[in-house]
């Protein structure tokens, strides 16, 4: 035990040693968190403040759950990427192409709203294995048509539907499991090194993807990926979850139980105040990803596809490290505060990339303040992400997740806009613009928002004596 905790006479918050009553188990017959079916007292566990950067992997049901993200995440990438190939080479069109990508938000739009609450009514590693068998059906038929020269455009359509549909469910889920297996406070370092397997698997996904496809071709490629969706829900189903704490108990429908979620989302002025800055993002600052990157690659700096890698690279070689430093910052009790000088920081280096990129034309000038907007990326969506589900009540947690997986929705008008006003003043023009519009609102929630600017960790969600964590294994 540390010397801290030696003092204050108990454990720290969140990290008590398991108790040796196990006579009493949960009604849903799972073992009891803390018992012995199921977990080993801690010893020498840290305070919060000395928690290393990979600490949460010391816990086994952690660690299950992450190579289950990492695994799912690159899975995701490499078929994004698949998909692309196969679309365009069997119909030659973009606007095919474009249409098929576009058909995966139908399912996120439709079905999010009642993922969110099903996260919240039905056991997720349940919805997370299920989902996963969904994909794996779907990945596996669609490898065996293009196998047999089967497939066809509506084969496509159908596919990016379903698996869309899959995904909606699985990511609510899956991004609020993490408050199912780690203690109280090793969460904020949990679900930073949670969002780092999807830093990893966003830079490694579409090179694995593509080397896939030069050594075994499509069809092979969509097989491999739907064993990895295998894999994905064996890691699940070897979780131990203990007993969810429930709201009090009252009988509503599921259409009230949506409602709930989303008046606390839009009602609550913490909530609200997060989830707007969590659309500063998809509005304003990934369009300079999606739609003007390939521009610069190629009349800016005059190469290729090449010149785009390197910088969609620089992104991801930035988020990882970004990932990495968000989970070190155990210490950091304001994370409002953190939150706004991400933004400030992210934006102002996409606005330097913009401008150092078109006033000299060299790549290598200008692609370092990439690699620090990938970084500050990283440290800014996984704090909101942090923020927002410590500030959910555990009854509301999955719907509070699901609102943000709307959010994307956004992006395709921060997309649309920027490539009309490239056409007219020019890609660095408008990267500029973008990014000092999101910069300028930052800085007006940083002086005109004190709730947001004094927003500590320590005071949202569940008093620390209620969380159900009590002798979580850790070794």
């Amino acid at each position: 035990m540390s010397q801290g905790s030696q003092q204050n006479g108990a454990p720290p918050v969140g990290l008590q040693t398991a108790t040796s009553d196990t006579s009493q188990a949960p009604p849903n017959g799972s073992p009891q968190v803390g018992s012995p079916a199921n977990n080993d007292p801690l010893s020498g566990q840290p305070e919060t403040g000395s928690i290393g950067m990979f600490y949460a992997f010391r816990i086994p049901n952690y660690r299950l759950l992450w190579v289950g993200n990492a695994l799912t995440s690159v899975a995701m990438w490499i078929q994004q990427t698949t998909m692309g190939w196969v679309v365009y080479d069997l119909t030659g069109s973009g606007s095919l192409l474009g249409g098929v990508n576009a058909v995966r938000t139908i399912p996120t739009v439709l079905m999010t709203p009642i993922a969110g609450v099903a996260s919240d009514r039905i056991s997720r590693n349940a919805i997370v294995a299920t989902s996963q068998v969904a994909l794996f059906l779907c990945t596996f038929l669609l490898a065996v048509a293009l196998m047999l020269n089967k497939a066809e455009v509506w084969h496509l359509f159908a596919f990016s539907i379903l698996a869309g549909a899959a995904n909606a469910f699985n990511m609510p889920a899956r991004q609020t499991m993490v408050f199912d297996v780690v203690p109280r406070n090793l969460l904020p370092n949990a679900i930073a090194l949670s969002n780092l397997a999807f830093s990893v698997a966003r830079t490694i996904g579409p090179m694995v993807g593509g080397a896939l496809i030069v050594a075994f071709g499509p069809a092979n490629n969509f097989f491999i990926q739907s064993f990895a969706y295998l894999g994905v829900m064996i890691t699940v189903l070897m979780i131990r979850f203990p007993a969810r704490n429930q709201a009090p108990s009252k009988k509503q429908s599921f259409f009230r139980d949506m409602a709930e979620g989303y008046s606390f989302a839009f009602k609550d002025p913490q909530a609200r105040l997060l989830i707007f800055m969590s659309v500063i993002n998809p509005l304003f600052l990934i369009p300079l990803h999606l739609a003007l990157l390939p521009i610069y690659a190629k009349t800016i700096f005059e190469g290729g596809a090449s010149s785009l890698g390197i910088m969609l690279g620089a992104i991801g070689f930035g988020g990882f490290f970004g990932g990495l430093l968000t989970a070190s910052l155990n210490k950091v009790d304001q994370r409002g505060l953190l939150q706004i000088i991400a933004l400030l920081i992210y934006s102002l280096s996409q606005a330097a990339f913009s401008i150092v990129g078109a006033v000299t034309g060299q790549l290598w000038l200008a692609v370092p303040f990439l690699s620090l907007a990938g970084a500050a990326e990283s440290l800014f969506n996984t704090t909101n992400q942090t923020v927002l589900q410590f500030l959910a009540p555990d009854h509301l947690r999955g719907r509070l997740v699901s609102v943000l997986q709307l959010g994307p929705m956004i992006m395709p008008l921060g997309i649309l806009n920027a490539g009309i006003f490239a056409d007219i003043v020019g890609a660095p023009t408008v990267g500029a613009a973008l990014s000092f519009m999101a910069f300028a609102v930052g800085v007006a929630i940083l002086i005109f928002s004190p709730r947001m600017r004094n927003l500590r960790l320590s005071q949202l969600g569940s008093e620390p004596e209620q969380d159900p964590h009590a002798g979580v294994r850790v070794h």
